[in-house]
């Protein structure tokens, strides 16, 4: 066993420079193995769904998937002749869900009324629907104009 080791690990492993390490197998494949493993852990991380809490009581939980979220996002959006495009990210903020929905709108839009009407419609469903405890609200990011036609 100990004639294995010390093919792959010499003794001089502690005396060689960086410069050196990168060029021998053994230090290119545990690179290349960390960075696959970051590369995962990101991946797992950014596509992870995890179900939001609605309510709970002495009949069960009920829950949201984060996709039924943004679909809610987009059919709300898609009554409201102004808006297009729409790209939801959910955040949690001190116990309280927001939504910030990213989205274009036509050049003549009144972006306030948009911004209220949106939020209505999202709040009525996930409050007074759903009871959502924690919803803390709506933020609009307005990316682009679009022209009239």
């Amino acid at each position: 066993m100990e004639i294995i080791c010390t093919q792959f690990l010499p003794s001089e492993i502690w005396e060689i420079t960086f410069s050196e390490a990168i060029r021998e197998p053994f230090y290119q494949a545990a690179l290349a193995l960390l960075f696959f493993l970051l590369l995962l852990l990101y991946l797992l991380r950014k596509f992870r769904r995890e179900l939001i809490l609605a309510f709970s009581d002495e009949e069960g939980a009920v829950q949201i998937t984060p996709n039924a979220l943004h679909e809610l996002v987009r059919k709300s959006c898609e009554n409201l002749d102004a808006v297009h495009s729409p790209t939801t990210k959910i955040v949690h903020l001190r116990g309280k869900l927001r939504l910030h929905v990213r989205l274009r709108v036509d050049a003549d839009c009144n972006i306030k009324e948009t911004r209220s009407a949106l939020r209505e419609r999202v709040e009525h469903v996930l409050v007074g629907n759903l009871g959502l405890k924690n919803f803390g609200g709506v933020d609009v990011v307005v990316k682009g104009f679009r022209e009239n036609k």
